[in-house]
């Protein structure tokens, strides 16, 4: 058989080139990462707070009493009598603070019952509108509480599809609050205004607002932005949450200063990494990082164009299973690997944030390496209710902080584990967003329980010893990111400032 040296060298090519075809299942191959050089979250042993938790207290929060929902303008909720929990001979005590003027009202009507009743008997003749005495229980009309099973979010949207984040989900027309049993957590109505935060007069981060006389932003407690809970928000939003993160991770950095960076993302990261020593263990950690998701939520809007409600996590109906939960899924943050038998992390090749190179980190390095996760899901059974609940029936700021950082905080980070564990650079996971949303959520629940937590806060503000007494008018900073913002403005969530409650 006669062939040309064309011809040979033809199929020299074809058998090199078929022999070099990559294969596709061995590029994807799990890789896994050394993570026993990641710093872990301190923790403690869950019996040391509950047997210092009040048991009558915490099932006052168990029953949703202090949750979060609808309010008039001047804060009153709308869906049940204002409860406040006040020491007493120091113990707490319940205490309702309109609800003498609701018995005395139906006081009122029970003796005009019984008025009508005398008349219709003497004149035996009938009595139209005969008032009735009011069910005490309509006092307590049941609080936006957690369902037992979570909404199914919007299915409409194809989750494969990605929707623009510049375009807001169509809004529902508001409907009118059920006074007497609102027993599902509502759901989102509206897409808030692209709020700037302290960038400018009058511009805060949502809801509605007014600027005082003085110049000073105020929020109206009847409309201001609402965080809504992953289960109720809908596909099309989850999208557009996520892929504004990914706009982050696509911007150059901001600058020198954030040291390691490569994006804007990172910043964050930077940022974070730079304080770790005095917002974590001191009566900073709660309101710094209230004022932290505050700045990622205002880069969101400001860089990435995100206009939609902000989401949060409610992990207490998840603890002990946070790999099941669809937060962490292929259209959305990627799975959540268990820790292997080794101890190594997973590197993330699934969701919107698949093969994530860091820069920053771990610890005070500033090496590549993957977004890793490893979870321990025995540390992730610590995030329960029960916990939860313990912490918030705390007396005091710094117990209550301690509780819960060294708690459900620490023991979440430590579950999802890898990058979220590394305490420093464990922003470079960008769940770490909706871990702290949940911690942010249950600290305006303890605060709802007293309006005095709102105004006054104690311990100190860096391990400086001695140490910085935290007040009101201590500084918080995010080194440039954004504005720096006082206590005073961060503390309260409706001060003006910032305006956003929680929908339950």
């Amino acid at each position: 058989m006669r062939y040309s040296i064309a011809s040979q060298a033809l199929c020299g090519a074809i058998t090199v080139s078929a022999l070099t075809v990559p294969n596709t299942q061995v590029q994807k191959r799990v890789q896994h990462v050394d993570i026993s050089s990641f710093k872990s979250f301190p923790t403690a042993d869950p019996k040391v707070y509950f047997d210092k938790a009040n048991a009558t207290v915490r099932d006052f929060f168990k029953q949703g009493i202090f949750n979060d929902g609808p309010m008039d303008t001047s804060g009153r909720w709308i869906d049940r009598p204002l409860a406040v929990l006040e020491e007493v001979s120091d113990q707490l005590e319940l205490h309702f603070e309109d609800l003498q003027d609701k018995i005395e009202d139906s006081l009122e009507k029970l003796q005009v019952r019984d008025e009508v009743h005398r008349l219709k008997s003497r004149r035996n003749n009938p009595v139209k509108d005969i008032l009735t005495f009011p069910d005490f229980s309509d006092f307590f009309g049941k609080p936006s509480s957690q369902p037992n099973t979570p909404n199914n979010p919007n299915t409409s949207n194809n989750p494969s599809t990605p929707s623009n984040p510049n375009t807001p989900s169509k809004p529902n027309t508001p409907s009118q609050p059920n006074t007497n049993t609102p027993s599902q957590p509502e759901q989102p109505t509206k897409t808030p205004d692209n709020g700037k935060g302290a960038g400018g007069p009058g511009k805060t981060s949502g809801g509605s607002k007014e600027t005082a006389g003085n110049g000073a932003a105020t929020c109206d407690p009847s409309n201001p932005n609402v965080r809504f809970e992953w289960s109720s928000y809908s596909n099309a939003d989850r999208t557009a949450f996520v892929q504004a993160i990914k706009c982050l991770q696509g911007k150059p950095s901001g600058g020198s200063q954030f040291t390691g960076s490569t994006n804007r993302y990172e910043d964050l990261i930077s940022v974070h990494r730079g304080m770790t020593t005095d917002i974590h263990q001191t009566a900073a950690f709660l309101v710094w990082h209230r004022y932290f998701v505050w700045v990622f939520e205002q880069l969101l809007r400001d860089e990435c164009g995100f206009n939609r409600a902000m989401p949060w996590w409610d992990e207490t109906k998840h603890a002990g299973a946070f790999a099941a939960s669809d937060v962490f899924t292929n259209d959305w943050f990627g799975n959540l690997p268990a820790k292997t038998s080794d101890g190594q992390g997973t590197c993330i090749e699934s969701g919107e944030f698949a093969g994530t190179t860091l820069h920053v980190g771990p610890g005070n390095a500033n090496e590549n390496h993957c977004l890793s996760r490893a979870v321990d899901e025995s540390q992730t059974a610590q995030c329960n209710q029960d916990f939860t609940n313990t912490c918030l029936s705390m007396t005091t700021y710094e117990d209550f902080r301690d509780c819960f950082e060294l708690g459900p905080h620490g023991y979440g980070h430590n579950g999802i584990g890898a990058v979220m564990a590394e305490v420093s650079a464990s922003v470079g996971d960008p769940v770490f967003f909706m871990h702290h949303l949940f911690v942010d959520h249950t600290f305006r629940i303890w605060q709802n329980a007293n309006p005095s937590r709102r105004t006054t806060i104690s311990g100190c503000a860096n391990k400086a010893n001695p140490c910085t007494p935290i007040t009101l008018d201590t500084t918080l900073s995010s080194n440039g990111l954004r504005p720096d913002l006082t206590v005073r403005q961060i503390m309260d969530t409706l001060s003006g400032t910032i305006c956003y409650r929680y929908d339950y």
